[in-house]
C-alpha cells in the first residue's frame, strides 16, 4: 500500500547545509585552526554560528550575497523559506560543526565542513527524532557566503518506542545506469513483529524539497530489504530513502548519492 509522508529529511538535510554555513566555520580545523585560519574569516564564522543559534534570521540573512544559491538550486529566497520552515518544524535542535578544510586569502575563502544534527517534533501526538550528517563546501567572498554546494549527507527520522534499526548499505557515487546493490537491514530481533519495508529513489532539486516521498509499502519476510537496480540514466544527485514499520516504531533512512556520466 502506498504511503506518503511530510519530507522532513529533506527539509533537515537542507538544514544541514544551512546548519554548515551557520555554525560552520567555527574556528576549528585539522591543522589547529586557531593558529591558522585568518581573524577575519573566524569573525565571521563565530558571528554566523551566534546569529543561527540564535535563530536571528534577519541577522543570519546579512551573511549570505543576493546572490546566493546552492548546488541544489536554490537561491536566497528559496533557502530562507525553508530554513524558516525547517525552525518552525523542529523547535528542539543542535549543531554540531567541524571545519575540515579551508583556504584562501584576502576576502575569498573556501571552506570544507562536516555538521551532524539532532532534533525533536511532535506531530499528531508523535515524537520524531532527527538525526543528519551533511558534508558540505561553501565559498565566501567580501564577508558573505555566496556557493554552498553538499557534498555527502545521510538523513534518518525514527518514531514510536522501537523504532527499526537500519544498516544501510549503498555506493555514494554511481554510473549512470550500472548497476548497484542497496542492501538495507533491520539489526535487532523482530520476534513475532510483523515488517513493512519500502525504497524510492528521487532527483536531488529544489522542487523536491519539502514534497512528500511517497512509499509503495510491502510486507518483508526478512529483515531487511536487498535490492539490485540500475542506477538512473541522467547524470545528478538522487534521494535514495528506505522506510521501515513495525507495530512499535518507524525509521526512514534517506542518502544523497552522486550519479556519475559513464565515460
Amino acid at each position: 500500500a502506498p504511503i506518503s509522508t511530510r519530507s522532513r529529511d529533506r527539509l533537515a538535510i537542507l538544514a544541514l547545509a544551512v546548519g554548515c554555513q551557520q555554525a560552520v566555520m567555527l574556528p576549528v580545523s585539522a591543522q589547529s585552526p586557531k593558529l591558522t585560519a585568518p581573524t577575519a574569516l573566524k569573525t565571521l564564522l563565530t558571528k554566523i554560528d551566534a546569529a543561527a543559534n540564535g535563530r536571528k534570521l534577519p541577522e543570519l540573512l546579512n551573511y549570505y550575497s543576493p546572490n546566493f544559491t546552492t548546488s541544489d538550486g536554490l537561491n536566497k529566497t528559496a533557502w530562507q523559506q525553508s530554513l524558516g520552515q525547517f525552525w518552525q518544524t523542529y523547535s528542539n535542535l543542535s549543531y554540531t560543526t567541524t571545519l575540515e578544510s579551508w583556504q584562501g586569502s584576502g576576502n575569498t575563502y573556501t571552506t570544507n565542513t562536516l555538521t551532524k544534527i539532532a532534533g525533536v517534533q511532535q506531530l499528531d501526538g508523535r515524537t520524531l527524532n532527527l538525526q543528519a550528517t551533511i558534508r558540505s563546501r561553501q565559498k565566501i567572498v567580501g564577508g558573505q557566503i555566496v556557493q554552498q554546494q553538499v557534498l555527502k549527507e545521510r538523513t534518518q527520522v525514527s518514531s514510536g518506542t522501537k523504532p527499526p534499526t537500519i544498516e544501510l548499505s549503498l555506493p555514494d557515487q554511481l554510473q549512470t545506469n550500472a548497476e548497484y546493490n542497496l542492501d538495507a537491514i533491520v539489526t535487532e530481533p523482530l520476534g513475532e513483529d510483523v515488517l513493512l519495508g519500502a525504497t524510492i529513489e528521487q532527483p536531488v532539486s529544489a522542487q523536491n524539497y519539502g514534497q512528500p516521498a511517497n512509499y509503495k509499502l510491502e510486507l518483508l519476510t526478512a529483515g531487511g530489504l536487498f535490492k539490485i537496480a540500475n542506477a538512473p540514466g541522467k547524470s545528478g544527485d538522487y534521494w535514495f530513502s528506505t522506510i521501515f514499520i513495525r507495530p512499535a516504531g518507524m525509521t526512514t533512512l534517506t542518502q544523497r548519492v552522486r550519479v556519475v556520466r559513464d565515460k
